[in-house]
C-alpha cells in the first residue's frame, strides 16, 4: 500500500478530526463502517439518521470535527440523489458527501456524482477504499491532487484542416504501443469531434466537458464512466455529440480537470480545435508541451506565428512549443528553409503527404499499423521518441506522496 499522508495540527493532534454522519445506511454497512474506523485514530461515526435530515442539522452535528463527511446510502438511487443534492446545495463546502451502494455500474456512479457526491464506495465496505476516500477529503481541503503527475501535451492546428485529430490519435497510439505508456487522448472540440469516429469506437454518452462540469467530484471511479477503450490499450475521452451540450466551461475548471487526468496517466494528449479560444488557452496553460500543426501554406504559417507571439506574450515557455509540419512535400510551393525562416524556429517533425493512406485509415476506423515502416509511421515514431526523450514527471517522482504530511496520524495495525 502506498504511503498516505497524515495531518499534523501544530504541536498537538486533534482527538476528533473526522466526523462521519450516516444517512439511511443499512445496519450491516453501518456496523462495518464503525469496525473499519476503529483503525483510524480520531475518526467517529456520529449517528445514522434518516433521509429527512436538513443541511442545518448536518452542520450542527458535525461542527466539532475538522473533517466532516456524510455517507449517504444509494441502494435506492432516487432517494440517495435527492438527499445528496439537498445537502450539496444547503451545506457549506466543508461537508463531503460519500455515496455507498451495492451497484458498481458507471451510470450509478455518475448519477451520484451529479447529485453532489465526491466519493462512491461499494458495498461491502473495504478498508483501503474508505481510507483512499478520506485521503481525498484532505487533498481537496489543501487544494492538492495526490499521486504521480504525468505529462499533458496539447496538439493544436494553426488553422482548420491541418490534420490534428489524425495526428494526435496516431501519436497517442504510438506512445501506447511502442513505448508502453499509459495514455489518454481527449477530444476537446466543443461539439461533434471526430476522434472516436477515427478509431471506430462510436460515440460516448458522456464527454470531456461533462467531466469538467463535475470537476469538484472527480475521482478515479467517476473517470471510468467517461472513457472509451481502444483495443490497443489507449483510453479516449469523447467530445459532446450535441452542438449546444453545455454552457461555457470555466477556464480554471478545465485546468483542474486536466491536472486530475495527469494524475492518472503518464501522457494526456489533447486534440484541440484551431484558434486560441478560452478553452484552448486553458488547456495550453496546463500543458507541458504545445504541438502546433501546420501545413506548407501561407495561412497556416501566418497563424502559427501569431499564435506563438500571443502565447509567449502570456509567458507560455517558448522552448515548450514544437512545430509539426504535416503534408510535407518536396514539390510544395514553400520549402522547409522558407518555412523555418518565417517561423524563426526549426520544424520539429515532418509528416509526409500521404493523403490516400490517411483517408483509408479514417474511413475504415483502423489506425495505421506501426509495425510497417511506412513513410507515415517513421516520422510518427520520431515524434513519440522526441516526447519520450524528456522523462515524465511520473518517473521522476516514483516515490509518490511519500513526502506529504498525512491525514490520519497513527493507525492501529
Amino acid at each position: 500500500m502506498t504511503d498516505r499522508p497524515t495531518m499534523i495540527m501544530g504541536s498537538r493532534r486533534s482527538e476528533r478530526r473526522i466526523g462521519i454522519l450516516c444517512i439511511n445506511m443499512d445496519p450491516a454497512s453501518r456496523d462495518s463502517l464503525e469496525v473499519l474506523l476503529k483503525q483510524t485514530a480520531g475518526a467517529h461515526v456520529v449517528d445514522n439518521v434518516d433521509q429527512h435530515i436538513n443541511p442545518r442539522e448536518v452542520m450542527r452535528m458535525l461542527e466539532q470535527f475538522q473533517h466532516r463527511v456524510c455517507v449517504v446510502d444509494f441502494d435506492d438511487p432516487e432517494t440517495g440523489a435527492r438527499v445528496s443534492q439537498r445537502l450539496h446545495d444547503g451545506c457549506d463546502t466543508s461537508i463531503n458527501i460519500f455515496a455507498v451502494s451495492n451497484d458498481a455500474h458507471p451510470d450509478a456512479i455518475i448519477k451520484a456524482m451529479r447529485s453532489g457526491c465526491s466519493e462512491y464506495l461499494q458495498k461491502p465496505l473495504r478498508g483501503d477504499q474508505l481510507l483512499d476516500a478520506l485521503v481525498h477529503v484532505e487533498a481537496r481541503r489543501q487544494g492538492k491532487l495526490l499521486g504521480q503527475k504525468g505529462r499533458v501535451i496539447t496538439v493544436m492546428g494553426a488553422k482548420g484542416g491541418t490534420g490534428v485529430t489524425s495526428l494526435a490519435l496516431h501519436l497517442a497510439l504510438n506512445l501506447v504501443q511502442r513505448h508502453q505508456q499509459k495514455c489518454l487522448v481527449v477530444d476537446q472540440h466543443p461539439a461533434l469531434g471526430d476522434l472516436a469516429l477515427y478509431l471506430g469506437l462510436g460515440r460516448h454518452q458522456y464527454s470531456f466537458y461533462e467531466l469538467v462540469h463535475n470537476m469538484d467530484r472527480l475521482d478515479a471511479d467517476l473517470l471510468q464512466g467517461f472513457l472509451l477503450q481502444h483495443p490497443s490499450g489507449l483510453n479516449v475521452m469523447d467530445s459532446p455529440e450535441a452542438i449546444h451540450a453545455f454552457p461555457t466551461a470555466a477556464s480554471d475548471a478545465i485546468e483542474h480537470t486536466l491536472a486530475f487526468l495527469a494524475e492518472n496517466y503518464q501522457y494526456v494528449l489533447i486534440d484541440c480545435p484551431p484558434g486560441l479560444s478560452e478553452d484552448t488557452c486553458a488547456a495550453i496553460r496546463q500543458s507541458d508541451r504545445l504541438e502546433i500543426v501546420i501545413t506548407p501554406e501561407l495561412p497556416a504559417i501566418h497563424n502559427a506565428i501569431r499564435a506563438i507571439e500571443y502565447l509567449t506574450g502570456l509567458h507560455y515557455p517558448d522552448e515548450n512549443i514544437d512545430i509539426i509540419l504535416n503534408r510535407s512535400s518536396r514539390r510544395g510551393a514553400l520549402n522547409d528553409r522558407e518555412i523555418e525562416a518565417s517561423l524563426h524556429r526549426p520544424v520539429a517533425v515532418r509528416i509526409p503527404n500521404n493523403y490516400e493512406l490517411i483517408v483509408n485509415a479514417i474511413n475504415a476506423g483502423t489506425p495505421i499499423d506501426f509495425s510497417r515502416k511506412t513513410d507515415l509511421a517513421v516520422p510518427l515514431d520520431a515524434w513519440a521518441d522526441l516526447l519520450i526523450g524528456e522523462e515524465p514527471d511520473a518517473a521522476k517522482e516514483s516515490k509518490g506522496a511519500r513526502g506529504l504530511l498525512s491525514l490520519f496520524g497513527s493507525q492501529s495495525k
